[in-house]
Order: structure tokens, then C-alpha cells, then sequence
């Protein structure tokens, strides 16, 4: 699937910061209205209290104080229907979460970890017969504690907010044939580089991520 060719006009006044970021975007190979937006306005500073990801309209929210300042179009799991339950389904998660982790050297780009699994997917997992209860009860005391959960158990791990390919190679061909919003991951959320960065930029370790269907 090609993504539809971009038409840019004359863009007056722009900052060297913009035209920065709308370089990063032409280097995809496409362009989003978000990533225009991004790049139009001069306010990178707003301190993010809060992130909800709707999954039904692929659409990442931020919010500062219960008011939504930003929102992003996003890519799902290619398998997006229904919370994630195990490794190797391809789903995205859904409840209550938060950032847990973040790395500037993934090769995603940018990565912004979360705090799947959570305690409702530990104990639903327990109560199934999935899990043992030494593995419910780490899950849990980890969540208590801000920390980490463990990412190895059968429930999967390694869920998070990222880019596309870091290696320009597999970006160009990722953003030529699954363009945004095509669901491609694994069942992390996923958006253009230019996006992640600036997300990265805004979004703290501790940060609240409410996941709805």
C-alpha cells in the first residue's frame, strides 16, 4: 500500500526547530496533519499529567490537568481487537497503566515503556490458570511500587509507546507499505518518529496511560 503522495505548499514564518521536524517527516516518505500541527506551534513545553489511548479511533490523547492539550493518530497491534492476554497475540493492552520505562536506543526509534502487565491482568491471568501465584504476586508488587513488571512471563512484556524503524532502510520500506494508521506491531502503539520524539520529549517516567477499546 502506497501512502498518498504529499502536497507542501509555502509555509511562511516557520521556525528552524519546524522546519526540522517537517524534514524528519519528508524522510518517512509521507506527512501527518498532527506532525504539521506539531511543527506550526512554538509550545514544546507543556508538562503531560496524563496519556488515554483509544483504540476503536486510533488516537493518542495527552492531558495536563484533565484538559486534552494534544492528540496523535496511532498504529495498534495488527491484531487490535480485545486486550492483550499472552505473548505472541499481537494485541494491545487495555486498563490502567503507566510509564514505566524509557530508551532513546531502541530500534523503534524512541520508546516510552509501560506498565503492561498490570495488577488486572495478573490476577485474571491467575485466575485462568495462566500464571503461578508467585508471578501474580510480582506483577503486583511491582505495579505497588511503581516499578517495572516483569516482561517475561506468558502474559508478554515489551509494550509501549515507539516509532518506526530506526534503521533507514526498514523505516522507508515500514512507512511505504504500512503507513500510519495501519495496525503493524506486535501490540505496542506506534506513530512517526518526528511524533515519538516530541511525545518523548513531553511524557515522564510515572506518567498515567488509560488504554480503552
Amino acid at each position: 500500500m502506497v501512502p498518498r503522495l504529499m502536497r507542501l505548499g509555502v509555509l511562511p514564518g516557520l521556525s528552524e526547530r519546524a522546519w526540522v521536524v517537517l524534514l524528519g517527516v519528508l524522510v518517512l516518505g509521507t506527512i501527518s496533519p498532527t506532525a504539521i500541527a506539531a511543527a506550526s506551534s512554538d509550545d514544546f513545553t507543556f508538562n503531560v499529567t496524563s496519556i488515554v489511548v483509544r483504540k476503536a479511533e486510533q488516537l493518542l490523547e495527552l492531558f495536563r490537568n484533565g484538559s486534552r492539550i494534544k492528540a496523535y493518530r496511532i498504529c495498534l497491534g495488527s491484531n487490535p481487537i480485545g486486550a492483550k492476554t499472552c505473548v505472541g497475540d499481537r494485541k494491545t493492552p487495555e486498563g490502567d497503566y503507566f510509564v514505566c520505562y524509557k530508551s532513546t536506543g531502541s530500534r523503534f526509534w524512541r520508546f516510552l515503556g509501560l506498565s503492561y502487565p498490570g495488577e488486572e491482568d495478573a490476577r485474571r491471568a491467575f485466575e485462568q490458570g495462566a500464571i503461578s501465584l508467585d508471578k501474580r504476586n510480582l506483577i503486583i508488587d511491582s505495579i505497588r511500587e511503581g516499578k517495572r513488571p516483569p516482561w517475561d512471563t506468558e502474559l508478554g512484556g515489551w509494550v509501549g509507546i515507539h516509532g518506526y524503524p530506526t534503521d533507514e532502510y526498514l523505516r522507508r520500506w515500514c512507512a511505504i507499505l504500512l503507513p500510519k494508521p495501519d495496525n503493524w506491531t506486535d501490540g505496542c502503539i506506534a506513530m512517526w518518529n518526528s511524533e515519538i520524539e516530541e511525545l518523548y520529549s513531553l511524557v515522564p517516567v510515572g506518567t498515567p496511560v488509560l488504554i480503552v477499546p
